[in-house]
C-alpha cells in the first residue's frame, strides 16, 4: 500500500489534488498554457507523473478544474463586495470596482491564460459554463435595479468591464477606469459641454 501524507486516505487524496491544481496555476502564470502538461505539473507538484491520471482524466480536465477554482475564488470575492454594498447602484459600483481591483492584483491573469487553451469542444463548453457563473451576480444586481432584459444588458456591461480590465492590465489606474465605467453605466454616454 502506498504511503499517505495525511491522517486519512481522503485527506491525502484531497491534498494531492490541491497540489496538482496549485502547481498548474504556477506553471500557467510562469510559462503559459502550452507549458501546462501533465509532466510539468507533476514535476512542479513533486508527484509521480502517473499520479496525475488518478485525479484527472486529461489535461483538459485539469485546466477546467483550475478555471473552476479560479472562478469560484473570483465569485466569492465579488459576493463579499456585493454583500457589503448598498443595494442598487451601490452594488453595481462594488461589482465594477472589485473586478477591476482584482484585475490589478493579478487575479484575472490565469483566466486570460486559460482563454488561450486549445481545448476539446466539450471542455471548451465546460469552461464557458464556468465563466457564465461569473455573470450571475451582475445579472442579479441588474434585476435588483429593475433593468429590463438583465441578461442582455449584463452581457453589454460585461463587455465594457472586459475592456476596462484590459486597460487596468495595461497600467490604467483602477480608480480612473472604474470611475469612467461607472459614470458611463450610471449616465450613459454623454457629450461634455
Amino acid at each position: 500500500m502506498p504511503k499517505i501524507s495525511a491522517p486519512t486516505v481522503a485527506e491525502h487524496r484531497a491534498a494531492q489534488r490541491t497540489a496538482l491544481l496549485l502547481a498548474t496555476r504556477e506553471v500557467l502564470e510562469a510559462d503559459g498554457v502550452a507549458a501546462a502538461t501533465p509532466a510539468a505539473v507533476t514535476r512542479r507538484a513533486s508527484l509521480s507523473r502517473s499520479s496525475f491520471y488518478e485525479y484527472f482524466a486529461s489535461r483538459d480536465d485539469l485546466l477546467v478544474a483550475v478555471a473552476l477554482q479560479v472562478f469560484d475564488e473570483w465569485n466569492a470575492e465579488i459576493a463579499d463586495a456585493l454583500d457589503a454594498a448598498e443595494p442598487g447602484m451601490g452594488r453595481l459600483r462594488a461589482y465594477v470596482v472589485t473586478a477591476l481591483a482584482m484585475t490589478a492584483d493579478g487575479h484575472h491573469r490565469i483566466a486570460t491564460v486559460l482563454r488561450e487553451a486549445d481545448l476539446s469542444p466539450t471542455s471548451r463548453d465546460d469552461m464557458m459554463a464556468v465563466h457564465d457563473r461569473l455573470t450571475s451576480p451582475l445579472v442579479g444586481v441588474l434585476d435588483e435595479l429593475g433593468v429590463a432584459d438583465a441578461r442582455i444588458v449584463g452581457a453589454f456591461v460585461q463587455g465594457a468591464l472586459a475592456s476596462a480590465m484590459q486597460l487596468v492590465a495595461h497600467g490604467v489606474p483602477v480608480d480612473a477606469a472604474s470611475s469612467s465605467l461607472i459614470g458611463m453605466l450610471e449616465h450613459g454616454i454623454r457629450r461634455d459641454g
